[in-house]
């Protein structure tokens, strides 16, 4: 889930109301879940049939060539021809299949169009995809992608609490005797039963719906409640807002808590948050860079990772991991675990076999004009309003690297995830100081390295914490 802006805590109830509007609000547009991405394409209408670009639907999927000679177009994907004829119906694959989609093919300004009816059986022959569209909501869904959920009403205490698969990032608008959750990046879908009477004395009953754009789910409640994302983004749980307690009670707290203070003022204080998220990229079955025929980026980022914490924990700074194993997460997943974490400052690690050192990269955005940091954050673009702290912190990285002797450079880059992050984040990578890659994987240079970036992140951690 996206950091709340200062500014969000002001938002008033409108303005939810606004945005749940505009969640939904363009019904001629498909939003498509794939293993490769979460896209939205938008649609051409012709003589009452809905039409779908070519390019649109497949680009995010594979690697695709188009030529346009008269009134034919020939498209070449993942290797695999077809040719169609601008008003004709039938078109020929590479396999010499003939093909018939609904209604005729369009070719408008060099760019073909397929009629939305025919999606399905194109990705079949052409890309050997299997899908399943929704038309209603206008949601494609390429290969496994459904996302289902488990809904469970628990007790001592009351909350309903929903499941999740993968992480996921809802939108979130808590009305008086209303809770909805938005779902506009992941393929969340309905697990048989959208609409459940509870009749319990906080939950009335729950309901769930696929709209244009995503997915919503409703609890009509009968008291106050609260929203708490949980288990890195794999919970969510709804619950009664706990009542104030009695105010004898809180003074007597109070004196407990200034009486412990005052006998044992050196007791370390358990942080909120942690200052520092690190992020060892690729990981499972995406192994990064083959660095040498013996070590693969993936291993040489999550060591590095292990001993990046080790030392800034030595230092009093509290530090996550998002993966401490070989394991896979994408992009969005990453995003999300960095930022539910409401932590100061983002670090994503990498290693490269060229180059010599260190490299420091922030987001290539354009930073956010103060009018833009008043609104909700786009995801895409989320990191504009931090790039100030994240360019203080590379600078930062970077100078103490060279007070330690060690070759840096700083820049931007596009690096994913650093747009969707929303704190001060930077990147960094690992060169050899040498010429042989295995020198990554050494004690000597990993600590070496490990230590000045650790000094540097010790150093900033009141100004960033002070911007929080």
């Amino acid at each position: 889930m996206l950091k709340e802006h200062p500014i969000f805590v002001r938002v008033t109830s409108l303005l939810l109301v606004l945005l749940a509007i505009g969640f939904a609000a363009d019904p001629r547009r498909i939003t498509v879940y794939a293993p490769q991405a979460n896209y939205q394409i938008d649609l051409l209408v012709r003589n009452g049939v809905d039409y779908v670009g070519l390019a649109d639907l497949l680009e995010p999927l594979g690697r695709l060539e188009t030529r346009v000679q008269a009134n034919k177009l020939t498209l070449i994907f993942n290797g695999a021809a077809a040719d169609f004829q601008d008003g004709r119906r039938q078109y020929r694959t590479s396999a010499n299949s003939h093909l018939e989609l609904a209604s005729g093919f369009l070719l408008v300004d060099g760019r073909g169009y397929i009629p939305v009816a025919s999606m399905l059986p194109l990705l079949a022959s052409l890309a050997g995809q299997q899908a399943e569209f929704h038309a209603t909501p206008r949601r494609l869904f390429v290969g496994p992608m459904q996302l289902h959920f488990t809904a469970e009403l628990r007790r001592s205490p009351t909350r309903l609490v929903l499941s999740f698969p993968v992480a996921v990032n809802p939108v979130t608008q808590v009305e008086k005797n209303r809770v909805h959750l938005f779902f506009r990046r992941e393929p969340v879908v309905g697990s048989g039963a959208d609409n459940v009477p509870y009749n319990d004395p906080f939950l009335a009953a729950t309901s769930f719906a696929e709209i244009p754009g995503g997915a919503e789910f409703i609890a009509n409640v009968q008291q106050a409640a609260t929203v708490v994302l949980g288990d890195a983004g794999h919970t969510i749980t709804i619950a009664p807002v706990p009542p104030p307690a009695p105010a004898t009670q809180s003074a007597t707290q109070s004196a407990a808590q200034s009486q412990s203070a005052a006998t044992n003022p050196a007791a370390p204080q358990r942080p909120a948050h942690p200052f520092v998220v690190l992020d060892a990229a690729h990981g499972g079955t995406e192994t990064g860079a083959v660095l040498s025929p013996t070590l693969l980026e993936k291993n040489v980022n999550l060591a590095f990772a292990h001993r990046l914490q080790k030392e800034l924990q030595a230092r009093g700074i509290s530090v996550i991991l998002t993966r401490n194993a070989d394991f896979s997460l994408t992009w969005d997943q990453r995003a999300v675990l960095s930022n539910v974490s409401h932590a100061s400052l983002y670090v994503a690690l990498h290693a490269s076999a060229s180059g010599h050192g260190l490299r420091v990269y922030t987001s290539l955005l354009v930073p956010a004009q103060s009018a833009q940091q008043r609104t909700f954050l786009p995801w895409e673009t989320a990191q504009a309003s931090y790039l100030g702290p994240s360019s203080a912190a590379a600078a930062a990285l970077a100078a103490q690297c060279t007070a330690d002797g060690l070759p840096v450079r700083n820049s931007a880059a596009p690096l994913r995830p650093l747009n969707s992050i929303t704190m001060a984040a930077v990147a960094v990578e690992l060169a050899p100081l040498g010429a042989s890659p295995d020198e990554l994987a050494t004690l000597e240079y990993q600590q070496k390295a490990a230590e000045s970036l650790a000094t540097a992140i010790a150093a900033l951690r009141a100004k960033l914490e002070a911007g929080q």
